[in-house]
């Protein structure tokens, strides 16, 4: 009866996922966890959700518990090697992703994950090699395209990238995933109509989709729609309330539109999830300078100038927040 009842579980959590609704997911596997404390699928699918809404911490806690039990699954390894990898803890990503390609040498799931995490750890060439082994091994997989794609954006190809994605569409027309990759690297080059048009399909198979909504959100604002980007963004932050860049992007279309103690809010929050990042301590400060704390828009200044001190815009917003303080001389250094 117990068996009945798991199994019935976790096919409602599956639904779950399937529609984007990660949090009933959570709670559906939280019961199944109670028929089968131990079971390792249970627990690593709860993990993968947990992960989905960047509850990551507690995802790494339950990856970590389950591989004290069952230390050479490779799929449980994965999966905490890309969480390890969301918390920027790359170096330690890539030590658990190398015990799993020990194991499976031609994983292609966990080749894709490598790669990824290489990228992520600056190690682009690495990155770039296991990208090109992973196309010798599968060439019309759409996750391989793919993550050699990404690859090619990271080094700056982003023509090439897109003919990638043009190749994982002709194989899957209709993958959410790449429609909004692809329409993204669009935007990347200046091409944001078709931008705009690949990200409603995407959207079209999967409209709640956090990051998709967002990245559309911030080619609507590119292109001045402001109001309709807003709407977007607050779709994005009701599914993925803590996403720093999707707050920092939101909080700058805010202040774009007038409304400067909303944005500075948001930019608070984005700050208090990722504190170092230095593009938003710098749309922080312009917008403190824009309601006139320039004292305050100063010190935020610095702070991202400790961590890009070569960073031109800033370099050029701190300039001028510095002569509106009457430091003429220092604002004449920054510049």
């Amino acid at each position: 009866m117990s068996s009945d009842r798991l199994e019935a579980l976790m096919n409602q959590a599956k639904v779950f996922i399937q529609a984007r609704r990660y949090e009933m997911a959570i709670v559906t596997f939280q019961q199944a966890l109670g028929i089968a404390p131990g079971s390792i699928e249970v627990l690593s699918q709860y993990s993968k959700a947990l992960a989905q809404i960047s509850r990551d911490q507690e995802a790494c806690k339950i990856f970590e518990g389950a591989l004290e039990v069952f230390p050479d699954d490779v799929d449980l390894l994965r999966n905490y090697g890309t969480a390890l990898s969301k918390k920027n803890q790359h170096n330690k990503a890539i030590e658990i992703l190398e015990k799993a390609l020990t194991i499976k040498p031609n994983d292609v799931k966990l080749l894709g994950c490598y790669s990824n995490a290489l990228k992520q750890a600056g190690r682009l060439n690495e990155s770039y090699r296991i990208s090109e082994k992973l196309l010798k091994i599968e060439p019309e997989n759409i996750i391989t395209l793919n993550s050699y794609a990404q690859n090619l954006i990271s080094m700056g190809q982003h023509e090439e990238a897109l003919q990638f994605f043009e190749c994982s569409l002709k194989i899957q027309p209709n993958d959410a995933i790449t429609l909004s990759r692809h329409a993204n690297t669009l935007a990347s080059t200046g091409q944001h109509e078709k931008a705009l048009q690949f990200f409603e399909r995407s959207l079209k198979i999967q409209p709640d989709n956090a990051i998709t909504l967002s990245r559309h959100a911030n080619t609507l604002a590119s292109t001045g729609q402001h109001e309709k980007a807003l709407q977007f963004f607050e779709r994005s932050l009701q599914i993925q309330p803590n996403d720093a860049i999707t707050l920092c992007r939101y909080a700058d279309t805010l202040a774009s539109t007038g409304q400067h103690e909303k944005a500075l809010q948001s930019f608070e929050r984005s700050l208090q999830i990722q504190p170092n990042d230095a593009i938003t301590l710098s749309r922080h400060a312009d917008t403190l300078a824009s309601t006139g704390q320039h004292e305050k828009a100063l010190q935020f200044f610095e702070r991202s100038l400790q961590i890009q001190p070569d960073n031109a815009i800033t370099l050029c917003l701190h300039a001028d927040t510095l002569a509106s303080t009457g430091q003429h001389e220092k604002a004449l250094q920054s510049f």
